[in-house]
């Protein structure tokens, strides 16, 4: 193909006139020449897995199948090129049943379709379609092949559990979708055969298939179902792809209720709802779909949770409102996983009239994957046995990119030994090793704060420098601010051969320490950055960022009626010293005094019942300010006193991660995060403990206010 340059078509047709302005004969131009046929750089060959979408691929192109680029057709005379003499040819275990399948001409280009041959081939089979053709010129040819190879990924339908279906007896015909909560990642037609029911149910319950419907005639054993109670069917049945085989249980309860003259009209006893660990707060009216005949008002009593009628940290009840709490779940679903809470309870009208049988409403608390640095791709838990092995820039970077301090680290391995929980860890060994993760968060938020963690275990660490620094910087591109490299951190406790976490905090609301970061990228880095080569061996496992930022504290708070915010005037446990609610220019605040205190000053504020849990990770937010500064210190210095919390029953205890700071004698925010597994002193069922947060403030002769305390429970 020929491009044509402007200015010389301009002059051309300039001359033709001039020639035709003279009076000459007419003007015949000369013949194009065509004595070149078209060259290449070589044959065309690409491969394509089967959930590859539709891509069209240029036979005049490039070898790896590029529209232009290195290795495209070209023609020394500029002629039109076009593609003929197809030939189409395939191979592999199901060629003859795919055959062009998938494959569709389109003048120079040629169309593979990876999703119409995905249905024919299993896991790991492959598909080759070899197009053989000429490039002509006109009048020139060349030979020329394209090899195209889809790889097949065969999935087993994934089945979401055992199938509970509920009805009443006066619900006649009815009919149950067998395949409710049953996915194919390959989208292949599912069926369900064998539909077998327990021999042990109580009594015959008709049924038929239809296609993969169960339906049920209800009606033929209603006059079975006593009064009042619930009757259970069980059925087995197979749900299979064009490969795979799964077993399912189903479950049919038919509550014997009956309409009761003067009770309210129940129009759904089988309530259902869902939402999502990271969700606020749901409420549910348990009156929803109920009738008073009589225009008496509907009531709730009765209720019971998974058979106990305690109700657990995170769900209330205010008259006929349910709250359940998602985040009272945090560590009870894993990302994909999901939790039923299944509530039972009785409906009456004010005047005393009860509804027959008990209602239900079934709760699901969906896991998400809230730890971002596996949501970018990486292998946080170094789980990913393809990456098992000694590390090496090529051929197992295991995704880390490579950084440019890594010249003295000769042991570097996803290995068993290094592991923490799960089956690998990572080692690294040295004194110069650099490891990063890019774009763990691709744009931070704004009004967002972030929880990055590591675990670490060192087997040696020597020297000021013996622990790994770790930085987590921004992609700054050409806005002018410092990409925050070096404001990193190394883990301050050197101890050996127990592991311990690591936690840096983002903010980014205004005045946080990364404000002005919006929008940007972060990336994490591991680094072993030691001057004095005195090496070093660590143990890294378990990399964790969650954001919390957005949580809202006071609807989460664990702490009992708002009590942080001191706004009752209640009285505050106080190990020594002084600690009073005071009122503080139109607000109340806690005064604490430690003057006297030998040991320092711990407050205690009392957590609601159940809140702390056995692996659970909690945040403290607080406002601390050291009225006194300027006395202790000097006058308008910018001192930094430190002050510590942590969780306890009265016996034993969970640090936090880090301590708060109170700077000059400014009105100080803090958060601070608490990892029940990283802190505890002792292995303890904490929910079943009386627990309080402790605040010690150990400044000798310090006057505080503290105010704004919450503690919520994060991912």
């Amino acid at each position: 193909m020929k491009t044509f340059n402007s200015s010389k078509m301009l002059l051309a047709s300039s001359v033709i006139l001039a020639l035709s302005g003279c009076g000459s004969e007419d003007y015949t131009p000369a013949a194009k020449t065509n004595n070149s046929a078209p060259t290449h750089g070589g044959d065309i060959t690409k491969s394509f897995t089967e959930k590859d979408a539709l891509a069209f691929i240029n036979l005049l192109g490039t070898p790896t199948g590029d529209d232009v680029g290195s290795g495209s057709v070209t023609d020394a005379d500029g002629s039109y090129l076009s593609v003929k003499d197809v030939q189409i040819t395939v191979a592999g275990p199901k060629a003859e049943a795919i055959g062009n399948v998938g494959v569709e001409m389109n003048g120079n280009k040629v169309g593979i379709r990876p999703s119409a041959i995905a249905p024919m081939l299993d896991t790991d089979e492959t598909h080759t379609i070899t197009l053989t053709f000429n490039i002509s010129d006109g009048s020139n040819t060349v030979a020329r092949q394209a090899t195209f190879i889809v790889t097949g990924e065969d999935f087993a339908p994934v089945v979401e559990g055992d199938l509970v279906s509920n009805f009443t007896r006066d619900a006649g015909a009815v009919s149950v979708d067998l395949l409710r909560k049953v996915t194919d990642a390959d989208g292949e037609v599912l069926t369900t055969t064998d539909v077998v029911a327990d021999a042990a149910n109580p009594f015959t319950l008709p049924f038929t298939v239809n296609g993969n419907m169960l339906e049920l005639d209800i009606a033929a054993v209603e006059s079975q179902i006593p009064d009042g109670q619930k009757v259970t069917f069980d059925f087995t049945y197979k749900i299979a792809d064009h490969r795979f085989e799964e077993s399912r249980k189903l479950t049919v309860n038919v509550l014997g209720v009956q309409d009761i003259p003067g009770a309210p009209l129940i129009l759904n006893y089988f309530l259902e709802e869902s939402a999502n660990e990271t969700d606020t707060v749901q409420v549910y009216d348990l009156t929803t779909e109920t009738q008073d005949r009589e225009g008496d008002a509907v009531m709730i009593s009765e209720l019971s949770v998974d058979g106990q009628t305690a109700l657990p940290y995170g769900v209330e009840l205010d008259g006929n409102m349910l709250s359940v709490d998602p985040h009272a779940y945090f560590n009870e679903v894993k990302a994909g996983g999901k939790k039923e809470l299944q509530f039972l309870f009785k409906v009456s009208d004010d005047q005393g009239n009860t509804s027959d049988g008990e209602r239900s409403l079934v709760v699901t608390i969906n896991g998400e994957q809230t730890n971002l640095v596996a949501k970018s791709g990486f292998s946080a838990g170094f789980e990913n046995t393809a990456n098992v092995g000694p590390l090496d820039q090529t051929t197992n970077p295991a995704g880390f990119v490579w950084g440019w301090a890594g010249w003295a680290c000769p042991g570097k391995a996803i290995r068993t030994e290094s592991a923490r929980t799960g089956d690998y860890g990572m080692l690294m060994q040295g004194s110069f090793c650099h490891f990063e993760i890019h774009n763990i968060i691709p744009a931070l938020e704004n009004n967002q704060k972030y929880a990055m963690s590591y675990w670490l275990r060192n087997e040696a660490s020597n020297g000021a420098a013996g622990n790994p620094y770790v930085p987590l910087f921004a992609n700054v591109g050409d806005t002018g601010l410092d990409n925050r490299f070096w404001m990193g951190s190394r883990y301050f406790d050197q101890s050996l051969n127990k592991w311990m976490e690591h936690v840096q905090l983002i903010n980014t609301n205004d005045f946080g320490n990364w404000d002005g970061y919006e929008n940007l990228a972060v990336n994490f880095g591991l680094l072993k950055y030691d001057d004095s080569y005195s090496g070093g061996k660590h143990d890294i496992d378990d990399l964790n960022m969650v954001k919390f930022g957005h949580f809202d504290t006071a609807v989460h708070d664990m702490l009992v009626d708002d009590f942080g915010l001191f706004e009752n005037a209640q009285t505050v446990a106080v190990s020594a010293g002084i600690a009073e609610v005071r009122e503080v220019a139109g607000a109340h605040k806690l005064y604490v005094d430690t003057t006297g205190a030998v040991d320092g000053v711990t407050i205690s504020l009392p957590i609601k019942a159940g809140a702390i849990k056995a692996g659970g990770r909690y945040a403290v937010a607080l406002n601390a300010q050291l009225i006194n500064h300027d006395t202790l210190y000097a006058a308008g210095a910018n001192t930094q006193v430190a002050y510590y919390v942590g969780l306890s029953n009265g016996m034993e205890s969970i640090a936090a991660n880090g301590n708060g700071i109170t700077w000059g004698a400014n009105d100080s925010a803090a958060d601070i995060i608490i990892t029940e597994e990283f802190g505890r002193s002792a292995e303890v069922n904490w929910s079943q403990e009386t627990m309080t947060l402790n605040i010690l403030l150990s400044r000798a002769d310090a006057q505080y206010y503290i105010d704004n305390v919450r503690l919520i429970a994060i991912p």
